[in-house]
């Protein structure tokens, strides 16, 4: 007995050992792959000292000589603080998660194969002017320095089994493009389901479920839309013939499955109005305490642990000796500063929900191996593409081209879908986000957004001198008619896209005469300006609604003014 009493204490002593050594190294680990954050650290590329410190919150302020010195420094804090983040942000659009996740990732990046984003990436960088080119060289050679110089990856590669793969600059355009996958359809979901429903509904459901605006509408044109009225004729049952023909083709379309529960089985909508929303407003100077524009900017997506924004404050000597002072938020992954005040310009964004989209219905021989143009019938490009998988071997997977875009996927009565999208455009990322730094009023900054690569965003825009303004900030699809609702054939070449909409003719209010200015993922504007923004899906009025009532309801305001914040 005292033999086998020893013995087991011999084997909880050893088992003590291997979990006390095992734990040790697991916190020694994780603790190693915590950023430095005293000392100093010699990076490659920095043509001065640069200082980079942190208040009792935690955020960074990068003191620099130049705006390069700054994106190096951004890169390394990026980097140290969030690089697990940014991988995940890249491998989302490249269509690379599997290579981390296993095969429970090959489906989603099969999906998102089809975009081609890694081989967009890299054309876009090709493309770059110099400036840009230039810092985000020195962005990437940031990061890699902020990785190299971390005691261990971050825990998260422990965990998967997997070492971090390097930063490249189209790296960072892939950080951009999955924000036009969170901010976009990058399937056409939208309008594909508005097809399903007018092609089953009379005009009047479809009408109603489709309405042009509501009650709760506020633009702040004053523009209104009278709600749909109640139908009056009768609804299609479940067992009509139409219904009936859909159910029976469902299984040939993944959305339309979704789309059509059977037995009438309801699953939640993405984009429905229980997902959170940004909201944003803007006080003109003859109703502030100091005669300066404010800006107020709540701009959010999902809850995630690590937050999407990282905020900082950028000090450095513009390319004119003039010292430049930047504070807000920055994405890791980029160099810029997304939305912040300069001392001049306060700016910031909600997304626009505007219609940077189109599914076009293919005209396609007996067999489908040609589609019809303008120029006649067309063979489909074919690439292959190959995904990367965790722990067994790659996958080969085709994607189909169109002159238009690719092909994703068939409608309810089996016709092949094509899908044009502002995303697959070369003007779709660039770096001209970094020119609000030094902007010095709305007018400026109106010029800015024009050019600007990033998912399209209600831009909103105070200047010190008491100038407020809204306009859109991304690119946006010149069409040659208003045929964006439903999708449409582009064969007789009347429905096309011309190129992008140029500067002089983008949508914008500036300092209206009730000097306030909101918005909150709803319809912003009407009439001409509308139909340059189109509609893509936009929220409820409601949130917009209440902004608008609680501004309405002072005359004036200062950094305390009491404004409720709508619940998302």
């Amino acid at each position: 007995m005292k033999h086998l009493k020893n013995t087991l204490i011999g084997i909880l002593f050893i088992l003590f050992l291997v979990i006390a050594t095992l734990s040790t190294w697991i916190y020694s680990q994780i603790d190693s792959a915590l950023p430095q954050l005293d000392g100093k650290q010699t990076l490659y590329g920095l043509s001065a000292s640069t200082i980079v410190e942190r208040d009792s919150q935690g955020i960074v302020t990068i003191k620099a000589d130049n705006r390069l010195d700054i994106a190096i420094a951004t890169g390394f804090v990026h980097a140290q603080e969030r690089f697990f983040q940014m991988d995940l942000l890249r491998r989302n659009s490249a269509g690379e998660l599997a290579s981390l996740f296993g095969d429970a990732a090959i489906a989603y990046d099969s999906d998102i194969r089809r975009h081609r984003f890694r081989e967009r990436a890299t054309r876009i960088v090709s493309q770059l002017s110099t400036a840009d080119l230039d810092l985000l060289k020195a962005y990437t050679r940031g990061v890699n320095q902020g990785l190299k110089y971390l005691k261990a990856p971050p825990f998260e590669y422990l965990l998967l089994r997997q070492a971090p793969v390097e930063w490249q600059e189209e790296d960072t355009i892939l950080t951009v493009l999955s924000m036009y996958i969170d901010l976009q359809y990058q399937d056409g979901k939208r309008e594909r389901t508005l097809g399903l429903m007018h092609s089953l509904l009379s005009s009047e459901v479809y009408a109603f479920l489709n309405p042009k605006g509501s009650r709760w509408d506020a633009a702040i044109d004053g523009t209104e839309f009278p709600a749909s009225p109640l139908p009056k004729a009768a609804w299609p049952s479940a067992s009509s013939e139409g219904m009936a023909a859909l159910l029976k083709h469902q299984a040939l379309d993944p959305l339309i499955a979704d789309r059509i529960p059977s037995p009438l089985a309801r699953k939640k909508s993405a984009l429905n109005e229980e997902f959170p929303g940004s909201n944003n407003w803007a006080i003109a100077g003859n109703i502030s305490s100091t005669g300066s524009a404010m800006v107020a900017n709540d701009m959010h997506l999902g809850i995630r642990v690590p937050n999407t924004w990282f905020r900082a404050s950028f000090e450095y000597q513009s390319v004119d000796n003039t010292a430049v002072k930047v504070t807000g938020a920055t994405l890791p992954g980029t160099p810029n500063m997304i939305i912040g005040s300069n001392g001049h310009i306060a700016w910031g964004f909600t997304n626009s929900y505007g219609d940077w989209s189109d599914v076009i219905i293919l005209e396609t021989n007996a067999d489908k191996s040609q589609y019809l143009t303008p120029d006649g019938y067309q063979n489909f490009i074919k690439r292959k593409q190959i995904i990367a998988v965790k722990d067994q071997e790659a996958v080969d997977i085709t994607v189909t081209d169109t002159i238009w875009g690719p092909v994703i996927g068939e409608n309810a009565q089996g016709d092949l879908l094509a899908y044009r999208w502002i995303a697959h455009n070369k003007a779709a990322v660039n770096m001209a986000i970094v020119e609000f730094e030094t902007a010095t009023n709305v007018e400026q900054a109106f010029a800015i957004a024009a050019r600007a690569g990033l998912p399209a965003q209600n831009l909103m825009v105070g200047d010190k001198q008491g100038n407020i303004g809204w306009t859109i900030m991304g690119p946006i699809p010149q069409r040659s008619a208003n045929f964006g609702e439903i999708p449409t054939s582009w064969a007789n070449g009347e429905n096309k896209w011309l190129g992008l909409l140029p500067a002089e003719a983008y949508p914008k209010v500036i300092n209206p005469d009730n000097s306030r200015l909101w918005t909150a993922n709803s319809r912003v504007i009407g009439g001409d300006m509308l139909s340059k923004v189109g509609n893509g899906g936009y929220a409820i009025g409601a949130r917009s609604s209440q902004i608008k009532q609680n501004l309405e309801a002072k005359a004036s305001f200062d950094e305390k003014a009491q404004i409720l914040l709508p619940i998302a």
